[in-house]
């Protein structure tokens, strides 16, 4: 009997959670041939391996390949197993050859961008030679999506931007929206740049269509290969040269020519109330000093896995320091942070957060998360973007629609799994 009740449990839970038990096997085969007649990899010494942005896969070490065998030479193959699918199914890699005994710390990455591995099956081979093309990646966009003509660059080098527009915006054509500006545009509607991305589009389509959060539109900002200079206010040494800087100009291009722009193109709520911006890593820490530099403009941020280590801690002292202006409400923030992305991270940014509520935020106005095994990736970030949405729709844009929180109770608390981490049965739109 209890053998029965106990396979009934076991058949519910999988009805409910198909994707609970979901697990992909990828063969890497790499061939080397072309490397070692070229003399660049010696097969009596050198190593190569995996790296990537999703679990098991990750950017500082490589899951190594062995030599195929007989009959194979010049071959390597292993075999990788990724217990948890990342949202879209997409994992961003690469092929890296490192060299024992060398002064060589970096090893030989592959030429060009990521390549990105889809997890359509259970079983999945990956076949090429090292700095070949990866497969092709099969686009999924959700909703519209116009790309918008490059603005002059009078501030920064031009660079496109697109632009989602939530569902029935050309028909409800008397209603304006708020607005949420992302920096690296390029990863956050498809994996084309990057070997992954934040599935912003499906997810904002998702909970609007669910009636999860009210319509909004979203500018997606593309970055250039001046982004580490664009998003950093002050300048440091970094792997020997000087960099960072610009983000005052970075920001009059985002105020004074993508805004405006932006505002006349379309029916936005223009006013810094119902406008935020968002990045991740350095585009984190740019959104920071934006929202607190910029109030006027940007009333809330997203503040995602931000690199609080730039410049001695700049970034935390920057917010230590910073006049707040008095006719201006202080800028909405969300702060996080994946625990897997290393104990002094998550220490800067407990640190970030004790100075903000040392200037006077409070738990309606700052939303803390430390995300449990959350990693520095789009997979993560995309994991946790509707429940950044859903803060910017109930904390900022539509606080008279939302439950009060009880005194000393936080409206998001402060450690928590993302609903998209939790199991559960896909929904369709």
């Amino acid at each position: 009997m209890r053998f029965v009740v106990g396979l009934l449990l076991l058949i519910a839970a999988m009805l409910v959670a198909p994707h609970a038990f979901a697990a992909t096997k990828v063969v890497f085969d790499i061939d080397m041939r072309e490397e070692i007649a070229g003399g660049r990899f010696d097969p009596t010494k050198d190593v190569v391996g995996v790296r990537g942005g999703a679990a098991p896969l990750n950017w500082g070490r490589s899951v190594v390949a062995p030599a195929a065998g007989l009959g194979r030479e010049g071959w390597y193959s292993v075999s990788v197993l990724f217990e948890r699918i990342p949202p879209g199914g997409n994992v961003p890699y690469k092929f890296h050859v490192e060299h024992p005994g060398q002064n060589d710390p970096e090893g030989d990455w592959e030429n060009g961008s990521n390549r990105s591995l889809e997890l359509v099956s259970d079983e999945v081979r990956v076949t090429r030679a090292f700095n070949a093309p990866g497969a092709p990646i099969s686009l999924s966009r959700a909703g519209t999506i116009e790309r918008l003509a490059p603005l002059p660059g009078n501030f920064v080098a031009q660079r496109p931007v697109q632009v989602w527009l939530p569902p029935n915006y050309e028909r409800d054509t008397d209603r304006r929206y708020p607005v949420l500006y992302l920096h690296d545009g390029q990863n956050v509607f498809d994996a084309a740049a990057a070997g992954a991305e934040w599935q912003v589009d499906e997810t904002a389509q998702r909970l609007v269509v669910d009636g999860q959060i009210q319509p909004l539109i979203i500018v997606a900002v593309n970055n250039t290969s001046r982004r580490i200079d664009e998003y950093t206010a002050t300048a440091m040494k970094y792997e020997g040269n000087t960099r960072g800087g610009l983000a005052p100009a970075y920001a009059r291009y985002l105020i004074e020519q993508l805004k405006p722009s932006i505002d006349a193109r379309y029916r936005t709520l223009p006013d810094a109330a119902h406008t935020a911006v968002g990045g991740s890593s350095l585009g984190g820490i740019a959104s920071l000093w934006l929202a607190m530099h910029h109030s006027d403009v940007f009333g809330a941020a997203l503040v995602i896995s931000p690199s609080l280590w730039w410049d001695n801690e700049f970034p935390i002292r920057d917010v230590a320091r910073t006049p707040l202006p008095m006719s201006v409400d202080r800028p909405r923030l969300w702060l996080d942070m994946g625990t897997e992305e290393g104990p002094q991270a998550v220490a800067q940014l407990r640190q970030l957060r004790a100075q903000l509520f040392a200037r006077g935020w409070q738990r309606t106005t700052l939303n803390y998360v430390e995300v449990p095994g959350g990693t520095h990736d789009e997979a993560s970030w995309a994991a946790r973007f509707g429940d950044m949405l859903r803060f910017l729709d109930r904390q900022v844009w539509n606080p008279d629609g939302r439950k009060e929180p009880a005194v000393g109770q936080d409206p998001f608390p402060t450690s928590f799994v993302p609903d998209i981490f939790k199991p559960r049965r896909p929904t369709q739109w």
